[in-house]
């Protein structure tokens, strides 16, 4: 159940923003156990957004959330894999991207509570 939420300066297309959401999907694979099939995706499009106090014309932001705690290396591969697929489908370009990743071992889904610490 990884969510992703972009927020976008640019008001997009319905076919410019499934394309995006399918690429980010592609992304998310790199993470083991990870794929576009139960991503959870939030695009945010038209934003306003500033970076210190000088409004952007061409940004993303992107809040990255997924159960499960990865390494270095797959967690590098993946934020490079979402800059590439956000700079191709949106022509943004790399140094107006920025991306965080937040890391759980608890979620409810399904009508349900999980927890890693407490086995069923």
């Amino acid at each position: 159940m990884p969510y992703i939420r972009l927020s976008v300066t640019q008001k997009l297309t319905p076919e410019k923003r499934e394309e995006l959401v399918t690429a980010i999907g592609e992304a998310l694979s790199i993470i083991p156990g990870k794929s576009g099939r139960f991503l959870i995706s939030d695009v945010e499009d038209g934003k306003t957004m500033y970076l210190g106090s000088n409004q952007q014309e061409d940004m993303v932001f992107a809040d990255v959330r997924y159960h499960g705690n990865y390494e270095y290396k797959i967690k590098s591969d993946f934020t490079v894999a979402m800059f590439n697929a956000m700079n191709r489908v949106l022509g943004t370009s790399k140094d107006r991207m920025w991306l965080n990743i937040t890391e759980f071992n608890t979620w409810g889904g399904f009508g349900d509570f999980k927890d890693d610490s407490h086995p069923d």
